[in-house]
């Protein structure tokens, strides 16, 4: 005798919420991809296969090919169509090359015509020049690598929350990576647990950094006092081959530690050493005095170190500065009398806006600070090159009349030609940091910044290890329509691109 099934339905009453939100989510994607498709900067296919119920017209079409695809990158966030170019240079090592001379190639960097093509990134890169054009590259001085050293003198001491200091690993890994140099974070995070610790430590550790994560021993006392307070740190993981404990911001950045090495190499470290940079701006120092400023870094002997340390407590309370740098300006003066070594070239760089200026002004920085919040730059693109030529960072070349190329940082072209730039003066670009004649005294003499319209700057965005080689990504930006105006795809906006392709001889 056989049991009746029932057969298991289900109502349209229950049916109808799910279908009518499926299909709200379908139409909303569809409508956000229509959206986002009438700009003008590249996007991306839609997920779920969504992308085949778009319109021909709206759909993501296929990459460029491999040696151009890389232009569709999201972070570089560029127009749909771009002008675009690539230029071959073959960096000539020797020894006996200045990077204070600037040199001069009488042909053009930027070139008109057949070699600048207009690349729809939307439509497979069509426009480019076949994968086997030539590509001849233009010959320049560059001076040798450093030298290979290890730098197990050095320990860093920072103190910063695990967010900051994660999102500042490549530029960390940049000058740290492999070196044995080791850092020390204090991280300040309320409730940071040891599985949390660990996790901040294998990412450092992952990308090649000696890292050594603590935590407060006091949570009462603030971030920047905790920079001072990291002299106890430093003290208790010093090892037999340190020489240096060096404080640092969680933004500071050394394009090398060679010539910073190579600079030290020239103090006693046997004894007690206090040495550091200033701020470039005169009131700061109007205020704050003669110190190593946090941003460039503040280098302690081991020596001054262990003087310090048995002072951190006395020196917390007694003292009214209650910014790191200030309390061990305040500690070693009132408690060990050692003399502040001041030198050139550890910026704080207390200036903001367009940094142009400075960044093509053809001199060394032993440190940059303040890059990602005073002003941005892409640092450890930027200090890419030194790997490979060393000092030829920010070296200059002028091509034909009127482009300087500042390695690394930018390509400047100027309506009336190169030949009457005072290039030995720093351009005062930072108008809105203060007057020109307010830098002199620390950025050397200034001239006036290029009246607008007439300097075109294509500024690095990323540099990357193809191979062998060294591609270097520059852009110039398009300045956008005005809200709500409508434009035709070829009347739109166009972001410039060029390429440069190095390799090494």
């Amino acid at each position: 005798m056989g049991v009746a099934v029932r057969p298991f339905t289900v109502s349209v009453r229950r049916r109808t919420p799910a279908v009518v939100l499926i299909c709200t989510a379908f139409l909303v994607l569809l409508g956000l991809g229509a959206f986002e498709r009438s700009e003008s900067r590249l996007q991306y296919a839609l997920p779920l296969g969504l992308e085949a119920a778009l319109p021909e017209r709206l759909r993501v079409a296929k990459p460029c090919r491999s040696d151009l695809d890389y232009l569709r990158r999201a972070e570089y966030n560029l127009t749909r169509q771009i002008i675009y170019q690539k230029r071959c240079l073959r960096g000539v090592r020797n020894a006996a090359t200045s990077r204070e001379v600037i040199g001069h190639k009488p042909e053009p960097l930027i070139e008109d015509g057949a070699s600048r093509r207009i690349l729809d990134l939307k439509s497979a890169c069509n426009g480019s020049l076949p994968v086997d054009a030539p590509c001849d590259p233009i010959t320049v001085q560059v001076p040798l690598p450093f030298p290979q050293r290890d730098y197990a003198e050095f320990i860093f001491g920072v103190a910063s929350s695990a967010q900051r200091l994660e999102t500042s690993i490549p530029q960390f890994k940049h000058w740290l990576r492999g070196t044995k140099a080791r850092l020390l974070a204090i991280v300040t995070d309320h409730g940071f647990s040891k599985r949390q610790m660990k996790k901040l430590e294998s990412h450092f550790n992952q990308s090649g950094i000696h890292f050594i994560g603590v935590r407060p021993q006091n949570m009462s006392v603030g971030v920047n006092e905790q920079h001072f307070v990291a002299v106890r740190d430093l003290v208790q993981h010093a090892e037999p081959s340190t020489k240096w404990g060096v404080i640092i911001d969680d933004d500071t950045f050394f394009p090398s530690l060679y010539p910073v090495a190579e600079m030290l190499d020239g103090q006693n470290a046997s004894v007690p050493a206090y040495v550091g940079g200033l701020s470039e701006n005169k009131d700061a120092v109007s205020f704050h005095g003669h110190m190593a400023y946090g941003g460039g870094g503040v280098f302690l002997s081991m020596p001054l170190l262990k003087l310090l340390e048995p002072h951190v407590e006395s020196c917390l309370d007694e003292s009214k500065i209650r910014e790191g740098d200030g309390l061990i300006k305040y500690c070693v003066e009132e408690k060990t009398g050692t003399n502040f070594t001041e030198v050139k070239g550890l910026h704080q760089l207390d200036l903001g806006g367009d940094m142009g200026g400075f960044y093509e002004s053809g001199k060394w920085h032993l440190s940059l600070h303040h890059w990602k919040t005073w002003h941005q730059a892409p640092v450890d693109k930027i200090a890419k090159v030194a790997h490979f030529c060393g000092g030829c960072l920010f070296q200059r070349w002028r091509f034909g009349p009127d482009t300087l190329f500042a390695n690394g940082y930018s390509i400047a072209t100027y309506e009336k030609g190169t030949a009457n730039l005072q290039l030995d003066r720093t351009e005062s670009t930072f108008t809105e940091s203060g007057k020109g004649d307010d830098w002199e005294w620390s950025l050397g003499p200034m001239r006036d910044r290029t009246p607008e319209g007439e300097k075109k700057s294509y500024l690095l965005i990323d540099a990357e290890l193809v191979g062998d080689h060294l591609r270097q990504v520059y852009v110039h930006r398009a300045p956008q329509p005005e809200a709500g105006r409508e434009v035709s795809l070829e009347h739109a906006p166009k972001d410039e691109v060029i390429e440069l392709w190095w390799d090494w001889k």
